[in-house]
């Protein structure tokens, strides 16, 4: 295994033409180990949400655009064994899906139905609405200082929210960034299930990496 993972650190390092040896690029480079492992097309709470802006609580969230998607992905493990790495500040809300130019981050204002309804998340809601989506979807500790050394079995759940179509995307796994710091993120290539509902009476998004 750290064989193959020596080959693919070299490899992007090649490729990206970003380290100025092969040597020093892995005694820096923190990998992070993920699997994608659902889209989700609507999230029910478990309990409505009250918002600062409107009369009723929402009881449910769905993607303004027709074609948009939570993608759901796990944290499998954290590789900070290299040599100048003392300690790794991990950060879940640092991680971006990387679609070709685009790059997905944090729930934006208006781009979430609430209720099946004309209604959009305000700026105001926002925050309220990412909590509660949070706590449907996120399991384990979304940040944590990792010492120094290799951190297996993790199966830290996340979602980043993809607000429209991605020109061509087939349905398999999504590529994540990681802003800040010399971090490659690698991910196992399995393939993510289609999920029309989660949360509350939703179907099940899987809680372990596969190995």
């Amino acid at each position: 295994m750290r064989h193959l993972l020596h080959r693919a650190l070299v490899l992007a390092c090649l490729l990206a033409a970003g380290c100025s040896s092969v040597d020093s690029g892995l005694r820096n480079t923190v990998v992070l180990h993920y699997q994608h492992v659902a889209n989700v097309h609507r999230i029910v709470f478990s309990s409505p949400v009250e918002l600062p802006q409107r009369g009723a609580p929402a009881a449910f969230v769905q993607p303004l655009e027709s074609q948009g998607f939570w993608a759901v992905f796990l944290l499998c493990s954290v590789d900070a064994s290299g040599t100048g790495i003392p300690s790794f500040y991990f950060d879940v809300d640092r991680l971006r899906v990387q679609y070709g130019k685009q790059r997905y981050g944090p729930l934006r204002p208006y781009t979430l139905r609430l209720d099946g309804t004309t209604d959009l998340n305000t700026v105001r809601d926002t925050l309220a609405l990412t909590a509660a989506i949070d706590a449907e979807i996120q399991e384990g500790v979304p940040s944590q200082v990792f010492r120094h050394g290799f951190h297996p079995h993790l199966d830290i759940r996340f979602a980043i929210f993809v607000p429209d179509a991605l020109p061509d995307y087939p349905g398999d796994q999504l590529n994540l960034r990681y802003e800040g710091g010399p971090v490659m993120v690698l991910g196992n290539d399995a393939l993510p299930s289609d999920i029309p509902l989660a949360g509350a009476g939703g179907m099940g998004i899987a809680s372990h990496c596969l190995p």
